[in-house]
Protein backbone atom coordinates (compact mmCIF):
# COMPACT_ATOMS: atom_id res chain seq x y z
CA UNK A 1 0.00 0.00 0.00
CA UNK A 2 2.75 2.44 0.70
CA UNK A 3 4.09 1.49 -2.45
CA UNK A 4 1.17 2.11 -4.43
CA UNK A 5 0.85 5.38 -2.60
CA UNK A 6 4.26 6.65 -3.29
CA UNK A 7 3.87 6.08 -7.23
CA UNK A 8 0.30 7.69 -6.85
CA UNK A 9 2.68 11.06 -5.51
CA UNK A 10 4.97 10.84 -8.12
CA UNK A 11 3.08 10.76 -10.63
CA UNK A 12 1.08 13.96 -9.48
CA UNK A 13 4.17 15.61 -9.40
CA UNK A 14 5.08 14.42 -12.95
CA UNK A 15 1.64 16.13 -13.94
CA UNK A 16 1.24 19.54 -12.22
CA UNK A 17 5.85 20.45 -12.15
CA UNK A 18 7.50 21.75 -15.29
CA UNK A 19 10.71 22.36 -16.46
CA UNK A 20 12.51 25.60 -16.94
CA UNK A 21 14.15 24.13 -20.21
CA UNK A 22 10.30 23.43 -21.76
CA UNK A 23 8.35 26.41 -23.88
CA UNK A 24 6.65 28.90 -21.54
CA UNK A 25 2.77 28.43 -21.43
CA UNK A 26 1.93 31.69 -20.20
CA UNK A 27 -1.62 32.96 -19.00
CA UNK A 28 -2.26 36.73 -19.38
CA UNK A 29 -4.74 37.21 -16.44
CA UNK A 30 -3.72 33.57 -14.70
CA UNK A 31 -4.77 33.91 -10.93
CA UNK A 32 -5.27 36.90 -9.62
CA UNK A 33 -4.22 38.23 -6.73
CA UNK A 34 -7.48 38.84 -4.61
CA UNK A 35 -7.58 34.92 -5.31
CA UNK A 36 -4.26 34.42 -4.56
CA UNK A 37 -4.46 30.94 -2.53
CA UNK A 38 -2.99 27.64 -2.76
CA UNK A 39 -5.97 25.56 -4.50
CA UNK A 40 -6.24 28.40 -7.32
CA UNK A 41 -2.47 27.55 -8.41
CA UNK A 42 -3.10 23.66 -8.45
CA UNK A 43 -6.32 24.47 -10.80
CA UNK A 44 -3.49 26.54 -12.91
CA UNK A 45 -1.26 24.10 -13.01
CA UNK A 46 -3.52 20.98 -14.07
CA UNK A 47 -4.66 23.01 -16.89
CA UNK A 48 -1.26 22.94 -18.45
CA UNK A 49 -0.05 26.65 -18.23
CA UNK A 50 3.40 27.27 -16.86
CA UNK A 51 3.43 30.72 -16.21
CA UNK A 52 0.50 33.47 -14.80
CA UNK A 53 0.90 36.74 -15.33
CA UNK A 54 -0.63 39.69 -13.63
CA UNK A 55 -0.73 42.85 -11.85
CA UNK A 56 -0.91 42.88 -7.70
CA UNK A 57 -1.52 45.67 -5.73
CA UNK A 58 1.41 45.00 -3.51
CA UNK A 59 4.75 43.61 -3.78
CA UNK A 60 4.00 41.42 -0.80
CA UNK A 61 1.10 40.07 -2.43
CA UNK A 62 3.09 39.18 -5.38
CA UNK A 63 5.59 37.63 -3.13
CA UNK A 64 2.97 35.26 -2.09
CA UNK A 65 2.08 34.40 -5.36
CA UNK A 66 5.59 32.85 -6.25
CA UNK A 67 5.52 30.85 -2.90
CA UNK A 68 2.47 29.22 -4.11
CA UNK A 69 3.46 28.81 -7.62
CA UNK A 70 6.96 27.35 -6.68
CA UNK A 71 4.51 24.39 -4.72
CA UNK A 72 2.87 23.75 -8.05
CA UNK A 73 5.77 23.71 -10.64
CA UNK A 74 4.90 27.25 -12.18
CA UNK A 75 6.40 30.46 -12.13
CA UNK A 76 5.29 34.55 -12.11
CA UNK A 77 5.25 37.29 -14.29
CA UNK A 78 4.24 39.87 -12.34
CA UNK A 79 3.97 43.98 -12.00
CA UNK A 80 3.38 46.20 -8.78
CA UNK A 81 3.79 49.63 -7.95
CA UNK A 82 7.00 49.35 -5.79
CA UNK A 83 8.96 48.32 -9.35
CA UNK A 84 8.47 51.51 -9.96
CA UNK A 85 8.33 53.49 -6.56
CA UNK A 86 11.68 51.07 -4.95
CA UNK A 87 12.63 49.28 -7.70
CA UNK A 88 15.65 48.43 -5.81
CA UNK A 89 13.82 47.08 -2.70
CA UNK A 90 11.26 45.00 -5.26
CA UNK A 91 14.29 43.22 -7.20
CA UNK A 92 16.05 42.53 -3.70
CA UNK A 93 12.57 40.98 -2.69
CA UNK A 94 11.99 39.40 -5.82
CA UNK A 95 15.30 38.16 -7.45
CA UNK A 96 15.95 34.74 -5.41
CA UNK A 97 12.23 33.79 -5.64
CA UNK A 98 11.96 30.40 -7.55
CA UNK A 99 8.32 30.95 -8.31
CA UNK A 100 9.30 34.33 -10.19
CA UNK A 101 9.56 34.77 -13.74
CA UNK A 102 10.05 38.39 -14.65
CA UNK A 103 9.14 41.92 -13.78
CA UNK A 104 5.76 42.86 -15.94
CA UNK A 105 6.01 46.53 -17.08
CA UNK A 106 3.43 47.10 -20.07
CA UNK A 107 0.78 45.92 -22.34
CA UNK A 108 0.44 47.69 -25.89
CA UNK A 109 3.10 50.49 -25.32
CA UNK A 110 3.44 53.29 -27.67
CA UNK A 111 6.83 54.27 -28.89
CA UNK A 112 7.54 57.03 -26.01
CA UNK A 113 6.51 54.65 -23.92
CA UNK A 114 9.16 51.74 -24.85
CA UNK A 115 11.48 54.60 -24.70
CA UNK A 116 10.34 55.29 -20.90
CA UNK A 117 10.36 51.94 -19.90
CA UNK A 118 14.00 51.67 -21.19
CA UNK A 119 14.77 53.32 -18.01
CA UNK A 120 12.73 51.32 -15.45
CA UNK A 121 14.28 47.97 -16.80
CA UNK A 122 17.71 49.29 -16.19
CA UNK A 123 17.21 50.57 -12.40
CA UNK A 124 15.92 47.04 -12.12
CA UNK A 125 18.81 45.25 -13.76
CA UNK A 126 21.10 46.68 -11.63
CA UNK A 127 20.03 44.79 -8.91
CA UNK A 128 18.50 41.70 -10.90
CA UNK A 129 19.79 40.51 -14.02
CA UNK A 130 18.59 37.11 -13.56
CA UNK A 131 15.30 37.91 -14.81
CA UNK A 132 13.66 38.93 -17.75
CA UNK A 133 11.07 41.56 -18.58
CA UNK A 134 8.01 41.96 -19.64
CA UNK A 135 6.01 44.41 -22.05
CA UNK A 136 3.57 43.39 -24.82
CA UNK A 137 3.15 44.96 -28.28
CA UNK A 138 0.26 46.32 -30.05
CA UNK A 139 -0.32 44.10 -33.34
CA UNK A 140 0.19 45.64 -37.04
CA UNK A 141 -4.31 46.34 -37.19
CA UNK A 142 -4.00 48.86 -34.47
CA UNK A 143 -3.05 52.43 -35.38
CA UNK A 144 -1.76 53.20 -31.84
CA UNK A 145 1.85 52.07 -32.63
CA UNK A 146 2.51 54.72 -34.75
CA UNK A 147 3.33 58.11 -33.38
CA UNK A 148 4.85 60.49 -36.18
CA UNK A 149 6.28 62.65 -33.56
CA UNK A 150 8.38 60.01 -32.24
CA UNK A 151 9.45 59.17 -35.67
CA UNK A 152 8.19 55.50 -35.89
CA UNK A 153 7.54 55.02 -39.78
CA UNK A 154 7.04 51.51 -39.69
CA UNK A 155 5.41 48.48 -37.81
CA UNK A 156 9.11 46.98 -37.76
CA UNK A 157 10.67 50.37 -36.06
CA UNK A 158 7.93 49.72 -33.52
CA UNK A 159 9.13 45.98 -32.81
CA UNK A 160 12.65 47.19 -32.73
CA UNK A 161 12.40 50.02 -30.39
CA UNK A 162 11.76 47.02 -27.95
CA UNK A 163 14.30 45.06 -29.18
CA UNK A 164 17.00 47.81 -28.61
CA UNK A 165 15.59 47.42 -24.46
CA UNK A 166 16.94 45.27 -22.17
CA UNK A 167 13.69 43.60 -22.52
CA UNK A 168 15.22 39.63 -23.71
CA UNK A 169 11.95 38.57 -26.07
CA UNK A 170 9.52 40.15 -28.68
CA UNK A 171 6.19 39.89 -27.51
CA UNK A 172 3.36 40.90 -29.07
CA UNK A 173 -0.62 39.99 -29.41
CA UNK A 174 -2.61 39.53 -32.62
CA UNK A 175 -6.10 37.72 -32.64
CA UNK A 176 -6.81 36.26 -36.11
CA UNK A 177 -10.11 34.14 -35.80
CA UNK A 178 -12.82 36.46 -35.61
CA UNK A 179 -16.41 35.93 -36.72
CA UNK A 180 -15.93 37.86 -40.03
CA UNK A 181 -12.99 35.07 -40.86
CA UNK A 182 -9.19 35.12 -40.48
CA UNK A 183 -7.86 38.82 -40.19
CA UNK A 184 -5.91 39.35 -43.56
CA UNK A 185 -2.63 40.69 -41.97
CA UNK A 186 -1.84 38.05 -39.59
CA UNK A 187 0.93 36.41 -41.44
CA UNK A 188 2.38 39.36 -42.12
CA UNK A 189 2.43 40.12 -38.77
CA UNK A 190 4.09 37.01 -37.70
CA UNK A 191 6.68 37.44 -41.11
CA UNK A 192 7.48 40.72 -39.18
CA UNK A 193 7.74 39.91 -36.50
CA UNK A 194 10.10 36.87 -37.19
CA UNK A 195 12.43 39.26 -39.35
CA UNK A 196 13.36 41.49 -36.40
CA UNK A 197 14.04 38.14 -34.13
CA UNK A 198 16.10 36.88 -36.38
CA UNK A 199 17.56 40.40 -37.31
CA UNK A 200 18.17 41.24 -33.18
CA UNK A 201 18.73 37.36 -31.79
CA UNK A 202 15.78 37.58 -30.14
CA UNK A 203 12.86 35.11 -29.41
CA UNK A 204 9.55 36.36 -30.07
CA UNK A 205 6.08 35.07 -28.39
CA UNK A 206 2.77 34.89 -29.61
CA UNK A 207 -0.79 34.83 -28.54
CA UNK A 208 -3.69 32.73 -28.87
CA UNK A 209 -6.97 33.79 -27.78
CA UNK A 210 -8.88 32.12 -25.25
CA UNK A 211 -11.80 34.39 -24.37
CA UNK A 212 -14.78 35.53 -26.68
CA UNK A 213 -15.54 39.44 -26.54
CA UNK A 214 -16.33 42.16 -28.84
CA UNK A 215 -13.98 43.87 -31.36
CA UNK A 216 -14.55 47.56 -30.57
CA UNK A 217 -13.62 48.99 -33.81
CA UNK A 218 -16.50 46.69 -35.80
CA UNK A 219 -19.25 46.37 -33.86
CA UNK A 220 -20.93 43.56 -35.96
CA UNK A 221 -17.61 41.72 -35.77
CA UNK A 222 -16.76 39.49 -32.53
CA UNK A 223 -14.32 37.00 -31.00
CA UNK A 224 -16.13 34.10 -31.23
CA UNK A 225 -16.22 31.03 -28.89
CA UNK A 226 -12.78 28.98 -29.14
CA UNK A 227 -13.03 25.40 -30.37
CA UNK A 228 -10.05 23.00 -30.73
CA UNK A 229 -9.56 24.01 -34.43
CA UNK A 230 -9.10 27.68 -34.02
CA UNK A 231 -6.67 27.06 -30.94
CA UNK A 232 -4.78 24.91 -32.95
CA UNK A 233 -4.58 27.02 -35.77
CA UNK A 234 -2.97 30.06 -33.57
CA UNK A 235 -0.92 27.45 -32.21
CA UNK A 236 0.69 25.70 -34.61
CA UNK A 237 1.16 28.33 -36.81
CA UNK A 238 2.63 30.67 -34.23
CA UNK A 239 5.46 27.34 -33.85
CA UNK A 240 5.43 27.06 -37.30
CA UNK A 241 6.91 30.45 -37.70
CA UNK A 242 9.36 30.21 -34.68
CA UNK A 243 7.57 31.44 -31.58
CA UNK A 244 9.02 30.51 -28.59
CA UNK A 245 6.08 31.35 -26.00
CA UNK A 246 2.61 30.19 -26.03
CA UNK A 247 0.34 32.94 -24.58
CA UNK A 248 -3.12 33.10 -24.18
CA UNK A 249 -5.48 35.75 -23.95
CA UNK A 250 -7.01 35.23 -20.81
CA UNK A 251 -7.35 32.09 -18.03
CA UNK A 252 -9.46 34.15 -15.98
CA UNK A 253 -12.48 36.22 -17.04
CA UNK A 254 -12.02 39.73 -15.90
CA UNK A 255 -14.39 42.33 -15.64
CA UNK A 256 -16.11 44.35 -18.66
CA UNK A 257 -13.75 46.65 -19.77
CA UNK A 258 -14.90 49.49 -22.47
CA UNK A 259 -17.88 48.03 -23.15
CA UNK A 260 -15.46 44.43 -24.47
CA UNK A 261 -17.99 41.79 -22.86
CA UNK A 262 -14.90 39.62 -22.15
CA UNK A 263 -16.87 36.09 -20.99
CA UNK A 264 -16.33 32.37 -21.32
CA UNK A 265 -12.52 32.41 -20.63
CA UNK A 266 -11.46 28.99 -18.82
CA UNK A 267 -12.04 30.53 -15.21
CA UNK A 268 -14.78 32.93 -14.72
CA UNK A 269 -14.91 36.06 -13.17
CA UNK A 270 -16.66 34.30 -9.69
CA UNK A 271 -13.80 31.78 -9.85
CA UNK A 272 -15.12 28.74 -11.43
CA UNK A 273 -14.01 26.64 -14.51
CA UNK A 274 -15.97 26.89 -18.04
CA UNK A 275 -16.06 24.71 -20.33
CA UNK A 276 -13.26 26.49 -22.00
CA UNK A 277 -10.70 25.42 -19.29
CA UNK A 278 -11.29 21.57 -20.48
CA UNK A 279 -10.93 23.12 -23.94
CA UNK A 280 -7.17 24.90 -22.89
CA UNK A 281 -6.41 21.93 -20.69
CA UNK A 282 -7.00 19.58 -23.95
CA UNK A 283 -4.68 21.93 -26.40
CA UNK A 284 -1.93 22.25 -23.77
CA UNK A 285 -1.57 18.94 -23.11
CA UNK A 286 -1.14 18.10 -26.93
CA UNK A 287 0.90 21.16 -27.43
CA UNK A 288 3.23 19.99 -24.00
CA UNK A 289 5.60 17.21 -26.31
CA UNK A 290 5.24 19.02 -29.13
CA UNK A 291 6.62 21.91 -28.42
CA UNK A 292 9.66 20.24 -26.84
CA UNK A 293 10.43 20.08 -30.51
CA UNK A 294 10.17 23.82 -31.44
CA UNK A 295 11.87 25.30 -28.41
CA UNK A 296 14.99 26.01 -29.48
CA UNK A 297 14.69 25.02 -32.70
CA UNK A 298 15.86 27.55 -35.93
CA UNK A 299 12.92 28.04 -38.51
CA UNK A 300 14.78 27.56 -41.73
CA UNK A 301 12.30 28.71 -43.66
CA UNK A 302 8.44 29.69 -43.90
CA UNK A 303 6.00 29.41 -46.88
CA UNK A 304 2.46 29.33 -48.10
CA UNK A 305 0.84 26.13 -50.35
CA UNK A 306 -2.81 27.32 -51.55
CA UNK A 307 -4.04 30.93 -50.88
CA UNK A 308 -0.82 33.40 -50.49
CA UNK A 309 -1.61 36.37 -47.65
CA UNK A 310 -0.18 39.66 -48.29
CA UNK A 311 3.49 39.59 -46.95
CA UNK A 312 4.22 36.35 -47.25
CA UNK A 313 5.97 33.91 -49.76
CA UNK A 314 4.71 30.98 -51.67
CA UNK A 315 6.70 27.62 -51.34
CA UNK A 316 8.66 27.18 -54.77
CA UNK A 317 11.04 24.33 -54.11
CA UNK A 318 10.50 21.04 -52.48
CA UNK A 319 11.83 20.77 -48.92
CA UNK A 320 14.64 18.64 -48.70
CA UNK A 321 14.56 14.35 -49.41
CA UNK A 322 11.05 15.44 -50.67
CA UNK A 323 10.39 14.78 -54.34
CA UNK A 324 6.36 16.22 -53.87
CA UNK A 325 4.42 18.35 -51.51
CA UNK A 326 0.75 19.19 -52.45
CA UNK A 327 -2.22 20.06 -50.60
CA UNK A 328 -5.71 19.63 -51.26
CA UNK A 329 -8.09 21.71 -49.55
CA UNK A 330 -8.41 25.84 -49.21
CA UNK A 331 -7.52 28.07 -47.96
CA UNK A 332 -4.52 25.88 -48.08
CA UNK A 333 -1.05 25.61 -45.62
CA UNK A 334 1.78 27.40 -44.06
CA UNK A 335 5.31 25.08 -45.11
CA UNK A 336 8.27 25.31 -42.35
CA UNK A 337 11.52 24.01 -42.58
CA UNK A 338 13.54 24.17 -39.22
CA UNK A 339 16.58 22.79 -37.40
CA UNK A 340 16.91 21.10 -34.36
CA UNK A 341 19.23 18.96 -32.46
CA UNK A 342 21.27 18.43 -35.70
CA UNK A 343 18.00 17.50 -37.51
CA UNK A 344 15.58 19.52 -40.41
CA UNK A 345 12.14 19.07 -39.46
CA UNK A 346 9.34 19.62 -41.63
CA UNK A 347 5.59 21.01 -40.30
CA UNK A 348 2.30 21.50 -42.38
CA UNK A 349 -0.13 23.61 -40.15
CA UNK A 350 -3.51 23.51 -41.81
CA UNK A 351 -5.28 26.96 -41.94
CA UNK A 352 -8.52 26.21 -42.36
CA UNK A 353 -9.37 26.23 -38.66
CA UNK A 354 -13.05 25.33 -39.89
CA UNK A 355 -12.53 21.64 -42.07
CA UNK A 356 -9.95 19.08 -43.12
CA UNK A 357 -6.87 19.43 -45.47
CA UNK A 358 -5.31 16.50 -47.48
CA UNK A 359 -1.39 16.38 -47.79
CA UNK A 360 0.10 14.76 -50.56
CA UNK A 361 4.17 14.12 -50.08
CA UNK A 362 6.43 12.05 -51.78
CA UNK A 363 10.30 11.28 -50.36
CA UNK A 364 13.18 11.24 -52.77
CA UNK A 365 14.60 8.81 -50.79
CA UNK A 366 13.94 6.13 -46.93
CA UNK A 367 15.81 8.85 -44.89
CA UNK A 368 12.43 10.97 -44.24
CA UNK A 369 10.21 10.22 -41.51
CA UNK A 370 6.94 11.04 -40.18
CA UNK A 371 6.44 12.31 -36.35
CA UNK A 372 4.06 11.86 -34.54
CA UNK A 373 2.40 14.74 -31.78
CA UNK A 374 4.10 12.51 -29.18
CA UNK A 375 7.58 13.22 -31.01
CA UNK A 376 7.73 9.52 -32.27
CA UNK A 377 8.78 8.48 -35.83
CA UNK A 378 6.97 6.12 -38.13
CA UNK A 379 7.30 5.40 -42.08
CA UNK A 380 6.04 8.06 -44.32
CA UNK A 381 2.60 7.55 -45.86
CA UNK A 382 2.17 9.25 -49.28
CA UNK A 383 -1.11 10.96 -48.04
CA UNK A 384 -2.25 12.45 -44.87
CA UNK A 385 -5.63 14.00 -43.72
CA UNK A 386 -4.78 17.34 -41.19
CA UNK A 387 -7.33 18.30 -38.68
CA UNK A 388 -9.55 21.51 -39.17
CA UNK A 389 -6.01 24.09 -37.56
CA UNK A 390 -3.94 21.35 -37.37
CA UNK A 391 -0.65 20.05 -37.78
CA UNK A 392 1.91 17.43 -39.37
CA UNK A 393 5.70 16.74 -38.85
CA UNK A 394 8.14 14.92 -40.64
CA UNK A 395 11.65 14.43 -40.13
CA UNK A 396 13.84 15.23 -42.93
CA UNK A 397 17.25 13.48 -42.50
Amino acid sequence: MRRLFLLICLLCSAVLSHSDDEMPVIAYIGVPGWRNVEAEFKTFSECGFTVSLNTYTSLDTLLKACDYAEKYGVKIIGGCQEMFDEPQRAANALKDKKGFYGYLLKDEPSLLEIREMNEEMQRLKTVDSTHTFYVNLFPNYYPEWIEPSQTAKSYPEYVHALAQTPCRQLSFDYYPVTSAGIRSTWYNNLEMIRKVSIETGKPFWAFVLSMPHDVPSTPDTYYPQPNIGSLRLQVYSNLAYGAQAIQYFTYWTPGDVQGLHFHDAPISPEGQKTNTYWLVQRMNRELKPVAKLFYGARVLSVGHLGTIPDGTKAVTEAPLNISRLEIVGKPGAVVSQFEKDDHRYLAIVNKNHKGSMKVLIKKKNNIPRYVTKLLRERSMKSSYTVPAGDIVLFRLN
